[in-house]
């Protein structure tokens, strides 16, 4: 399965809801519901077939999978009708935490901090791309409340994001999506912070809790951030998982036990690329 046929996408929004500064627009984990639906559009015109990574048959060329990384309530509410109305189906990855608890992710304040602050453009690509940004993701989540405190101050008591809830993520399974798993805090399994304990709650604890929540099974597990090992993904086969998603294959000769895609990381600004590499008309 080449990478252009899976597609990672973040947020969606409708053009007349985007609001500028926007670090999630200038990092790419945000487009537009009129792009997005521009390229199914284009997609089913051109004959290609929307699956689920769990429906994923190698031997096809002609599939896309349109997955959805983190969770955010938008996916729901632009995202989700636009599936409805062209009758195709999508693979979503909530993270736990932030959709059982009604909160945000630390990286939701990260942004909302940068957004807030009047920086010139060097500085401000430094803070979204930079080592700034590395120095905090790389961190703990628990710790990047921390992080975010001692370098910008209170956390804001308004938050600019919502996630889904527990009932959304449950009609978006029953009406034909499939639901996998993101994990409970979006650790980054590679982490030097990374425990075995964390590792079980990440992977096998964010299974059967989404189960319980869709009454149903989940069969794919993606790796928050795309950092994994092979390590990982064996502890994740002998967990019932079926398969991962990456984003790009550390090493294209290591050998697989189950099923693991690459994707192609899907924003305003690669929506034209893929049209040109997919040979779109």
């Amino acid at each position: 399965m080449n990478m252009l046929n899976v597609l990672m996408l973040h947020r969606v929004l409708p053009k007349g809801e985007i609001t500028y500064p926007n670090s999630y627009a200038e990092f790419g984990t945000l487009i537009s519901l009129q792009t997005l639906e521009n390229v199914i559009c284009k997609l089913i015109e051109n004959n290609f077939c929307f699956v689920k990574i769990s429906e994923i048959e190698n031997s096809k060329n002609n599939q896309i999978a349109l997955t959805f990384d983190d969770g955010y309530l938008d996916n729901f509410l632009y995202a989700y009708p636009l599936l409805k109305k062209y009758n195709i189906n999508a693979t979503f990855f909530p993270v736990i935490e932030p959709c059982l608890k009604q909160s945000v992710l630390p990286i939701d304040f990260y942004y909302q901090f940068i957004d807030e602050m009047e920086l010139d453009p060097l500085t401000r690509n430094n803070y979204i791309r930079g080592e700034p940004k590395k120095a905090f993701y790389w961190t703990e989540p628990k710790k990047q409340l921390v992080f975010l405190e001692n370098k910008f101050g209170e956390l804001p008591k308004r938050k600019r994001v919502q996630y889904m809830n527990s009932e959304q993520i449950k009609e978006l399974y029953t009406n034909g999506n499939e639901i996998g798993s993101h994990g409970i805090t979006h650790s980054l399994l590679t982490a030097n912070y990374i425990s075995e304990k964390t590792i079980s709650e990440e992977i096998i604890v964010s299974k059967e809790i989404l189960e319980k929540i869709i009454s149903g099974p989940v069969k794919s597990f993606c790796f928050p951030s795309g950092y994994y090992n092979t390590d990982l993904i064996n502890f994740a086969k002998n967990k019932n998982y079926t398969s991962v998603c990456l984003i790009k294959k550390n090493n294209h000769k290591d050998f697989y036990s189950i099923p693991a895609y690459e994707r192609f990381f899907f924003n305003e600004r690669t929506a034209n690329i893929l049209s040109e590499k997919l040979k779109l008309k």
